[in-house]
């Protein structure tokens, strides 16, 4: 006789099942005499008119279902909540609540992964369960609540939805924001508008983002600093300037709100990734001038900017303030200014910085050696090409230029680059396709063909 043994989730949803079955059966033969009792299909909640037995019977299925959930399986508690909701028990809201939230917090893919949409339809059972949560807000009917919106607003913004957040946003202002009543007057809240506004700079809907900040406004929900300033991250992470300095724009026109060092750092960041220079200078200027207190993050941000736009000169000099307002770097302000160095092609200055981070037990990453081994490749490049170039004299035939600056020699640069390759290796950091490509560029110009050949072994 073959045995069949049953899996976790069988046995959870069966004693999930005894469990209702138990409490109906109570409801059955319980002798209280019971009173009406609404049938609504759209309201599910416990009222004031229900039976003592059947006030009994919810808690029975409420139990078994956050049970459920909190073992994990999702898919058996929507199955029983959509088998109770339709037979004589109560489903209270805080279990809709606990079903909406684990739905929200599920698995997220981004709305604008084109794959992800593809494979939902082949595997249902692999699908967010987003969508579902939204069945059960609309099922709640009547007795829906602020929270039940404000966690699926949350889950279409975290799934870069912003169009379903928008539309939920608009059901929940004309459910509860238009009423009279004081209690909810501050429905939605400004979290939830700040939800909404992320997740419009995400998509890059910024008409979007500055309609609702209006919309707010005049609803008399204000943006606050904490606002701007997550705005202007998102800004700062994807380059966009102009966004950036327009938000930025608004933050300093907004009543009651003064920008600080984070909102002008966050600004500055983004000009700096968009490699505007100027810009990004003027503001920082600007924040000198307020006299607002400078720190490690803002100094080190206007250094990059400054290593973008090849001012390798600014950017030391701004190193050299922050330590005359003792401001102690840390290892990007260093990083960066070796990188800013390496930009301009002064090995010799980069040298000089790496040896002060290793005199003061700075960890030396990746970014900050190959900025060190770049330097080196383009002034061994520029040396090569000043050895070949050739003048036409005027009293006839060819005459061969001599270097424009004899204090350094080739030779030492590729010595140079395979030092610093070996020390990465020493150290333990990682040597990238970008360390190889300069330290071979570097020896190529040299003429050193078997130092150039072993590297390209070393990628391998």
């Amino acid at each position: 006789m073959n045995h069949i043994t049953p899996n976790r989730r069988t046995v959870t949803l069966l004693l999930a099942v005894v469990s209702v079955i138990l409490s109906t059966e109570a409801f059955q033969t319980s002798p209280i005499t019971t009173k009406s009792v609404s049938r609504n299909p759209s309201c599910r909640f416990t009222s004031e008119h229900q039976t003592d037995s059947q006030a009994s019977s919810s808690p029975s299925s409420s139990r078994s279902i956050v049970s459920l959930v909190e073992n994990g399986n999702l898919d058996d508690a929507l199955s029983m909540l959509q088998s109770v909701d339709g037979g004589v028990d109560t489903i209270p809201a805080s279990t809709y609540h606990a079903v909406i939230e684990a739905c929200c917090a599920g698995k997220v893919e981004r709305h604008t992964n084109k794959k992800y949409n593809k494979n939902n339809k082949k595997n249902k059972s692999a699908m967010d369960k987003i969508n579902e949560a939204a069945d059960l807000l609309t099922a709640m009917g009547e007795e829906v609540t602020s929270h039940a919106y404000e966690t699926l607003i949350s889950g279409y913004a975290r799934r870069g939805r912003w169009q379903d957040a928008y539309r939920t946003l608009a059901a929940l202002e004309e459910k509860f924001g238009s009423s009279d009543d004081k209690d909810n007057a501050a429905v939605p809240s400004l979290n939830v508008y700040q939800t909404v506004l992320i997740a419009f700079v995400e998509a890059g809907e910024y008409d979007h983002m500055n309609s609702l900040l209006t919309r707010m406004r005049r609803r008399g929900v204000r943006p606050t600093v904490f606002t701007y300033n997550s705005l202007l991250k998102i800004c700062a992470q994807t380059a966009r300037w102009r966004e950036a300095v327009s938000i930025l724009s608004q933050c300093q026109r907004e009543p009651g709100v003064n920008p600080d060092l984070v909102t002008f750092t966050s600004t500055i960041r983004a000009c700096a990734r968009a490699r505007k220079t100027d810009k990004a200078m003027e503001i920082f200027r600007v924040v000198k001038d307020m006299g607002v207190k400078m720190d490690v993050y803002c100094y080190t941000t206007a250094m990059d900017a400054c290593a973008k736009g090849r001012r390798w000169k600014v950017a030391l000099s701004l190193l050299d303030e922050m330590k005359e307002k003792g401001i102690e770097p840390n290892e990007v302000s260093y990083g960066v200014a070796v990188s800013a160095c390496g930009n301009g092609g002064q090995w010799e200055k980069a040298l000089e910085l790496l040896e002060q981070m290793r005199k003061e037990n700075m960890k030396i990453n990746t970014i900050t050696y190959n900025s060190a081994i770049a330097a080196l490749a383009k002034a061994a490049r520029s040396e090569s090409r000043q050895q070949r170039r050739y003048d036409y004299k005027p009293g006839g035939g060819w005459s061969k230029v001599e270097s424009s600056n004899p204090s350094y020699n080739d030779n030492d640069l590729w010595k140079k680059a395979l030092d610093l390759v070996d020390c990465m290796e020493k150290e333990g950091v990682r040597r990238d396709s970008f360390t190889f490509s300069s330290a071979i560029s570097t020896c190529g110009a040299a003429g050193r063909w078997q130092e150039s050949l072993d590297l390209i072994d070393a990628m391998k």
